[in-house]
């Protein structure tokens, strides 16, 4: 099970390391910039496709 938190905050450490902003981040892997804004926030947890979409972008993240 992925823990909301850890997830966010990884997702932080992917966003910063490649210089994006939500939206930046969210135009590369393809989903709409709210899906972004609502998994940071803890709103939201992110699904499988979503997951499978930031490792396909962004290859060094592990």
């Amino acid at each position: 099970m992925i823990n909301n938190d850890k997830f966010s905050e990884r997702l932080h450490t992917v966003m910063d390391y490649h210089g994006l902003s939500a939206s930046a981040f969210a135009e590369r892997i393809g989903v709409q910039r709210s899906s972004i804004s609502h998994i940071l926030s803890g709103r939201n947890k992110p699904s499988l496709d979503f997951v499978m979409k930031v490792l396909d972008e962004f290859s060094d993240v592990d």
